[in-house]
């Protein structure tokens, strides 16, 4: 605490926090992120559940992909936004757009019901995760950051904890819906601490916000999702459905690509990725995220449908991966705050990571759940070991102006990752499932041995990707990954430059 005050003593201009303003302000972003972080272990766990209830296990990862989807084309506009107005009002409408999608996801009668709200939701869902990181990158220099983001972790320990657990008795003992419907509560406390904690903003700056580009993201990423969805399932990949969307996809994000080089404020700062720190660790936090999202959506299905345990049992298997990530994040924060260094993460954190998605990869019908569960503890401590270390480097390295867009930017890219790492995921499965598996009213959690064989032969593909681009992680983080040494202040940084790298690591010895 004393080497924060002293730290805090070199603030910027017109910056007012103190110590326990910081933690007041904390009280509100943990509340906001444990409605975040419940939801998505409280839905993995009890997917399968609704599945068998509402058919149609084809659209099993489009629940996924559909939430992801609705959260990613919005992060840059959060972002965006949140510098040029403040954050607390947008916190606000994204909770309640959030408990919106909650309610109709609640109420919805078939799967492509659900997968629609789950977009809503989605859209709500994207703004909770850049505006907490880009508050935390505003009020605590990047030196101490790691000690506050184990406050964060804390929030995820809980919900790695209670969601899975929540998520089971639930749909075991009542209704699936109200998975959706215990985000209700836990959204109104959110807005009521946000609205006591959160400091209104001080100033509204001139802005140009960049709608064309948004639209043009939104429906490129789309269109390349139904491509992938359809190809090879329910279209040939040759057929026009399939190569009109791929096509599609590619306009249109060339066009915006080229709407963004024009604009006067481009939703997404690429000229952020001139920085060789920016553009490397945004390529990790994308991967990172493909690896991430597509082992958290399959495990359950696994779970439940090949070693055929309960709701319940799933989210225990589940607990280790999250509970594994959180508490190693927050004993490699205090390193890095205490060493000041990350970049050992970014080369160890893969490797197991990938260790943990191969051992995921050899399970088979006779995997017992302590099996798995000792595979998911190995594979959460090495996302743990990388959850927050991308974020820290690229706020590290940008102006505090821009801080907003750099963190959304790398929620952007973890966004873009894991959707289209649980939509190739899903592709993958659903090619290799058999015709009756696909059909719907398939109960998962009471298949035969041949159906529980054949389920999992087709996750297994999923599960090798992951540990594949774990392998790309590490290469990333060993060629363009730099040491650049954490600011003890708020002292701003030019886009495009870096400090030296510390002595003794691989850039300052080349």
């Amino acid at each position: 605490m004393n080497r924060l005050r002293a730290r805090l003593a070199r603030k910027p201009p017109g910056y007012q926090f103190t110590i326990g303003r910081i933690l007041a302000i904390y009280s509100g972003l943990m509340v906001a992120l444990l409605l975040a972080a419940l939801d998505q272990t409280i839905v993995a766990t009890a997917l399968p559940k609704v599945v068998s209830d509402l058919g149609g296990i084809t659209q099993y990862s489009w629940v996924f992909t559909a939430y992801m989807l609705g959260s990613t084309v919005t992060v840059p506009l959060y972002g965006k936004l949140g510098d040029l107005h403040g954050r607390k009002p947008l916190f606000i409408v994204a909770i309640v757009i959030f408990l919106i999608g909650s309610t109709l996801c609640g109420a919805a009668q078939n799967m492509w019901e659900l997968v629609v709200f789950r977009a809503i939701q989605g859209v709500g869902a994207g703004g909770l995760f850049p505006l907490t990181l880009a508050m935390v990158g505003m009020i605590v220099p990047p030196r101490d950051r790691g000690r506050y983001q184990g406050l964060i972790g804390s929030v995820f320990a809980a919900a790695s904890i209670i969601g899975p657990l929540i998520g089971g008795f639930i749909v075991d003992n009542a209704s699936w819906r109200w998975i959706f419907y215990v985000n209700l509560p836990v959204g109104g406390l959110a807005l009521l601490v946000i609205l006591v904690t959160m400091p209104r903003p001080r100033y509204k700056r001139e802005h140009s916000i960049d709608w064309l580009g948004s639209c043009l993201l939104a429906l490129g990423t789309t269109a390349l999702l139904l491509g992938l969805v359809w190809g090879g399932r329910d279209y040939p990949w040759s057929s026009p459905e399939v190569i009109g969307s791929l096509a599609a996809a590619a306009v249109l994000l060339a066009a915006f690509g080229l709407v963004e080089r024009g604009v006067e404020e481009p939703i997404i700062p690429f000229d952020l990725l001139r920085n060789p720190t920016v553009a490397s660790s945004v390529a990790c936090m994308a991967l990172v995220g493909a690896a991430m999202f597509g082992t958290i959506s399959f495990v359950p299905l696994f779970v439940q449908g090949v070693i055929g345990t309960s709701a319940t049992s799933s989210g225990v298997v589940l607990t280790p991966l999250l509970l594994g990530a959180v508490v190693t994040s927050f004993i490699s924060g205090q390193i890095v705050s205490r060493t000041g260094r990350y970049r050992p993460n970014t080369l160890i954190g893969p490797l197991i990571l990938g260790a943990g998605a191969l051992l995921l990869w050899r399970m088979g019908v006779n995997t017992t759940n302590g099996q798995a569960s000792r595979n998911m503890l190995i594979a959460g401590i090495g996302l743990g070991m990388m959850m927050q270390i991308f974020v820290l480097s690229v706020q590290n390295s940008v102006s505090r102006s821009a801080m907003g867009s750099a963190t959304a930017l790398t929620q952007f890219s973890r966004s873009i990752g894991a959707t289209l790492g649980v939509t190739l995921m899903g592709v993958l499965i659903n090619q290799r499932l058999p015709a009756n598996l696909r059909a719907e009213g398939t109960v998962v959690h009471r298949l035969p041995q041949a159906g529980r064989v054949a389920l999992a032969n087709a996750l297994h593909p999923a599960f090798l990707l992951a540990a594949v681009l774990c392998g790309l992680v590490f290469l990333i983080s060993v060629l363009w990954i730099r040491e650049v040494p954490l600011r003890a202040g708020f002292e701003d940084v030019t886009v495009g430059d870096e400090p030296s790298p510390q002595p003794g690591t691989r850039a300052a010895a080349s």
